[in-house]
């Protein structure tokens, strides 16, 4: 490679994804995001730190995270005294500013012989990516959502240069870093094992093994660890998301609709745009239609689990930035993207192109509901109360299991077997049309006679309610229960902002 004209392509790569990464920050500031699950996280971290293990509650091994390396990287900002949310975002931001760098060379492996169009498109890959609400809003939600899409751009540039090794080690972080992560870590390492004119594919043939080697290699000792840990080959969340595969595809095919409709939609009218200004040779190149066809598989894959009840789909996170960048690579036959004026003007079309869904739409309503009194505005007064006004060692039963045990440390229960595997393995018809919260059994839970169970989501009131505490649905097993109605009685506490949680506690 000529170094001459390699290093200013490369300075300019990273200035874009720098200005890219400020308009994603603005854009993710937006929507004032953070998600409960987030401090399940937290939780498991700051118990490792303090010697307990990689557990929820002290004692008990079940994995009710996701995200590993997530947690890990989560225990190191505790042990570094930082807040973990904080430290979070910081290095959530530092991945997506990682994704955006690596796009433009991405557009010059699907168009190699785009010139200097190829680095126009480049760019528009970039802003593409900051346009994409879901990439944004979950940029700074909490979890491990964009660690999961870097490393997977990662492994696709990998596969794109025909390096095994390089897709097989970010295939490892997929592994490490989500439940899901194998099945994308196959994928592109498959991918990079084909014959093609990657820049790897005269490696010698010991170096082509080198990748599944790896791969499998950690893949293995993961599971094993996992298992040995655990005693259970897939994560007890697994368990508790799925079983009926009727009722996820109930509400895995609105999901997928509605992303077709706020993304592909409009990434397929630019398609089109493209294809008339001769981009069909492009198109036929096979890495374009392996590219298309990567993002195709994840979207089947997210309609059959079910899709997600978090908001803004963060499953299909992953694959946005392959499937907008590929879309921009198309664009490098296009005579626009050969002068600033132009270019300038096709990149602000397909940015406001790309952001309706950020503002309207179930999945943008679920972002701000979840931010409301009645979700994690409400379970962050209740976790402050119940920390300062309750008995040091209580213990807890409740819906969402983030904030509030977080906030107070007690001995939970949580009612969707999130860290509950006798739950998480109970076969049942999934009815209530709320993706990875439909597994519930009442009885349990009060045979456990934990000292306060929260009903109604956790109800928070201007006044002390004087009538029972209306549950929701998935919480009428365990108001009708008659142990639960012999054994526990409806009290209140005051919390900020002078409200009223109302729960249940255990009788004396």
């Amino acid at each position: 490679m000529d170094t001459r004209t390699a290093s200013p392509i490369g300075r300019r790569a990273l200035l874009g994804a720098g200005v890219a990464l400020l308009l994603l920050v603005l854009h993710g500031l937006l929507f004032r995001f953070v998600i409960d699950d987030a401090f399940i996280s937290f939780r498991y971290a700051r118990n490792l730190v303090a010697g307990e293990g990689l557990v929820f509650n002290p004692g008990e091994r079940v994995e009710g995270y996701s995200n590993l390396l997530y947690v890990l990287l989560s225990a190191a900002g505790l042990k570094l005294g930082c807040d973990p949310l904080l430290w979070g975002r910081i290095w959530s931001t530092a991945a997506a500013g990682a994704l955006l760098a690596l796009l433009p060379g991405a557009v010059r492996a699907l168009a190699p012989d785009a010139g200097p169009r190829g680095e126009a498109a480049g760019r528009l890959a970039q802003f593409l990516v900051a346009a994409t609400g879901a990439v944004a809003c979950w940029m700074l939600g909490g979890l491990e959502t964009v660690f999961f899409a870097a490393f997977a751009v990662a492994a696709w540039r990998g596969a794109l240069a025909r390096d095994a090794v390089a897709a097989a080690v970010a295939g490892v972080l997929l592994v490490l870093t989500r439940p899901e992560g194998p099945g994308l870590a196959v994928l592109f390492l498959a991918w990079a094992l084909l014959p093609g004119a990657g820049a790897h594919a005269a490696a010698p043939r010991r170096r082509s093994w080198a990748g599944p080697a790896i791969l499998l290699g950690g893949l293995a000792a993961f599971l094993l660890w996992r298992h040995q840990y655990f005693g259970l080959w897939l994560p007890n969340t697994y368990y508790a998301k799925t079983g009926d595969l009727p009722g996820q595809l109930r509400t895995g095919w609105p999901y997928a609709v509605g992303f077709l409709l706020f993304y592909g939609l409009p990434l397929a009218a630019a398609a089109a745009v493209a294809l008339r200004q001769g981009a069909g040779a492009v198109l036929r190149r096979r890495d374009v239609g392996l590219s298309f066809a990567v993002a195709g598989v994840w979207l089947v894959y997210a309609t059959v689990v079910g899709g997600d009840s978090l908001g803004m789909y963060r499953f299909l996170v992953p694959v946005l930035p392959v499937l907008t960048t590929t879309v921009a690579a198309l664009f490098t036959v296009s005579p626009w993207l050969a002068r600033r004026g132009p270019a300038a003007i096709l990149t602000a079309v397909l940015v406001v192109a790309l952001l309706p869904a950020s503002f309207a739409g179930r999945e943008r309503r679920l972002v701000d509901l979840h931010r409301g009194e009645a979700n994690l505005g409400g379970w962050i007064l209740a976790g402050d109360a119940m920390a300062a006004q309750l008995p040091p060692g209580s213990t807890i039963a409740l819906g969402p299991a983030g904030y509030i045990p977080w906030a107070t440390g007690f001995r939970t229960w949580d009612f969707y077997g999130i860290i509950e595997p006798h739950i998480a393995h109970q076969r049942v018809t999934f009815e209530f049309g709320y993706a990875g919260h439909e597994k519930h059994d009442g009885a349990y839970i009060v045979s456990q006679r934990p000292d306060y169970i929260l009903i109604g989501n956790v109800d928070i009131t201007d006044r002390p309610r004087t009538q029972l505490i209306p549950p929701h649905r998935r919480e009428v097993d365990i108001v009708t229960d008659k142990r639960f109605q012999a054994e526990y009685e409806q009290i209140h506490l005051p919390v900020a902002g002078g409200k009223y949680l109302n729960l249940f506690r255990r009788k004396p």
